[in-house]
């Protein structure tokens, strides 16, 4: 997917494009099938800005069909995206500062929902009578356990160091 400017130039030098910057949506659009590159009449191409100018025409292709004449067709695909620029840049003043504080509204509002959720969360779990049922349950079965696994010989204990260490 391009970063502005997506196209398709035809085999009679048309350069269709629309607001969208996917192919897909340009292919669906203009009713064409996407076949083998050497079966079409039609070649992807797209365009990105550098500065007030652009970047060198990419053909968004394995190659470049015979058909494509790559300076006529650079320059036609330039002269609409120079007339399609103007109006990307209004929309884009207007909906990147809209997206940014969209996003930074989201991120606050889910740390504050998160936190407090997670907050309520903890404090019912730690409230849980089931929670003590379990420590009750848990702390004489870990004990015999422990205690089985002590008399067996290379277990180490919780506040055991040892001082020698096995040969390698």
């Amino acid at each position: 997917m391009c970063d502005f400017f997506s196209a398709l130039v035809t085999r009679d030098h048309r350069v269709l494009f629309c607001e969208e910057t996917s192919h897909d949506t340009l292919i669906a659009r203009a009713g064409f099938t996407d076949v083998d590159l050497h079966l079409r009449h039609w070649v992807r191409v797209e365009l990105r800005p550098d500065g007030d100018g652009w970047q060198a025409l990419r053909v968004d292709e394995t190659t470049a069909p015979s058909w494509f004449d790559h300076i006529e067709d650079t320059d036609r695909v330039r002269a609409v995206a120079d007339r399609v620029r103007p109006s990307w840049a209004a929309y884009k003043a207007t909906y990147v500062p809209a997206l940014a504080a969209y996003e930074a509204t989201r991120a606050t509002a889910h740390a504050a929902a998160y936190d407090a959720a997670r907050a309520l969360a903890w404090a019912a779990y730690e409230a849980a009578p089931a929670l003590a049922a379990y420590d009750a349950a848990r702390a004489p079965a870990w004990a015999a356990y422990e205690t089985a696994l002590s008399s067996m010989d290379g277990y180490l204990h919780a506040n055991a160091r040892t001082t020698t260490h096995p040969a390698s």
